[in-house]
């Protein structure tokens, strides 16, 4: 692929989730190709952290501490990115995670199973909400799904899956509505990721245990997420919309 046809030179990425992992290598990646990046996560140290590494990259960032779940605070922060760096060429809705893990659904906290599904889906649901306005033409909406929302249902993590299958329709939902305004909507399935602060670590603990979900699978670094991102964050007019795109290493 030549350089040329992955240049986000005078665009304006959001990345939701952008402190660490894979937020944060998706925020490198984009920033690497030109673009100035708003981030936002709960830990303001993180994206700040963040922001000052793509800021010794000569771009400009924005970092705030934001609750996806919290209307408020979402439509606040989209408003002064507007404000800052201007239309939104590449959002990406990446916050997200499993609270209650292992738990079946007749031991599960009602309050922390729906907990998962605010942060994994409502926030998915509330940022773009916020940002729909501030998108400029061929915008790109990315987001982050997994697998647990396409495969069949297992048990002792029923919140994640939920909330992630929402993702998947809600995908599908919103590219039918906004692709007259040449808006790709997509799905990425990273499979599993080496995130945190440290992935490399995490890389290395992975190569003495077995593989996750199947034996054809392998833990992966977040940048190979942030490739695929960058692809279809650089997209012509004709790109796709409505699509999962997996890195995963086994049916989903």
């Amino acid at each position: 692929m030549e350089p040329s046809s992955q240049d986000l030179t005078g665009k304006v990425a959001l990345i939701t989730g952008g402190g660490r992992g894979i937020g944060r290598a998706i925020a490198r990646s984009l920033a690497r190709a030109g673009a100035d990046v708003a981030l936002c996560a709960r830990t303001a140290s993180e994206v700040e952290d963040v922001a000052e590494e793509l800021r010794a990259l000569g771009r400009r960032a924005i970092a705030r501490s934001v609750d996806v779940t919290e209307w408020d605070q979402v439509s606040a922060f989209a408003s002064e990115v507007a404000r800052g760096l201007g239309p939104v060429h590449v959002l990406v809705n990446n916050a997200g995670g499993g609270v209650e893990r292992n738990t079946p659904i007749a031991e599960s906290d009602p309050q922390r199973w729906w907990q998962a599904v605010q942060v994994n889906l409502h926030g998915t649901y509330l940022v773009t909400r916020a940002f729909l306005e501030h998108l400029d033409a061929c915008a790109k909406i990315i987001n982050i799904g997994s697998g647990m929302g396409h495969e069949v249902p297992r048990g002792g993590n029923s919140s994640y899956n939920v909330a992630k299958a929402g993702v998947r329709m809600f995908t599908r939902a919103l590219a039918i509505e906004v692709w007259e305004r040449t808006i790709q909507v997509n799905e990425v399935l990273p499979g599993p990721v080496a995130n945190g602060l440290d992935p490399e670590a995490k890389l290395e603990q992975a190569s003495q245990n077995p593989p996750p979900f199947a034996e054809s699978e392998r833990l992966k670094h977040p940048d190979r997420v942030a490739d695929l991102v960058l692809w279809l964050a650089t997209r012509g007019e004709d790109g796709p919309t409505g699509q999962t795109f997996s890195l995963a290493r086994r049916p989903v």
